[in-house]
């Protein structure tokens, strides 16, 4: 009977063993897996991040460059429309007849031009003093019309106003 009991009691202790067992197990099986998803939701949060960065990175250095086109362009259009305004400062002089007894005066003028480079106004803004010049000076931008304007929508706006001085040879 002690055997019996001792054999009951033998195998009460293996079960209970083997199920603490097969529990530590599954618990540590559980933490495994946890562990294991926390890993692979840390690594998406990370993939995630370092995309974000990226795309963040590259949208700033798209814009930059874009930038940096937009003030050459800009820088372009300024320099195209300078070189017409010394060619419509060219044909003025030729065009323009100075009266006798006007050589050494200055007379300061701004014209507006349309985009097909006709004129659209003019103003004297500084007067020589001399009422004749003046609007010897006048009739030489008008005669001079039209006035070659640039191809570029950029530059042609920016050639459209020009302000000169010229002086009487």
């Amino acid at each position: 009977k002690a055997k019996q009991q001792k054999a009951a009691d033998d195998a009460k202790r293996k079960a209970e063993a083997d199920a603490k067992a097969k529990q530590q197990k599954a618990a540590d099986d559980a933490k495994r897996k946890a562990e294991a998803d926390t890993k692979a939701k840390q690594k998406a949060a990370d993939d995630a991040k370092r995309k974000a960065e990226a795309e963040a990175e590259a949208k700033a250095v798209s814009a930059q460059k874009a930038q940096e086109e937009a003030a050459q362009k800009k820088a372009e259009a300024k320099k195209v429309a300078s070189s017409a305004r010394r060619d419509f400062e060219q044909k003025i002089r030729r065009s323009w007849d100075v009266p006798t007894g006007s050589s050494g005066k200055t007379v300061g003028v701004r014209f507006t031009l349309s985009d097909s480079g006709s004129v659209n106004s003019i103003v004297i803004t500084r007067s020589s003093g001399d009422d004749a010049l003046d609007a010897s000076i006048k009739a030489a931008i008008q005669a001079a019309a039209p006035y070659p304007m640039p191809s570029d929508p950029d530059a042609r706006r920016e050639a459209r106003s020009v302000s000169s001085t010229f002086r009487a040879q």
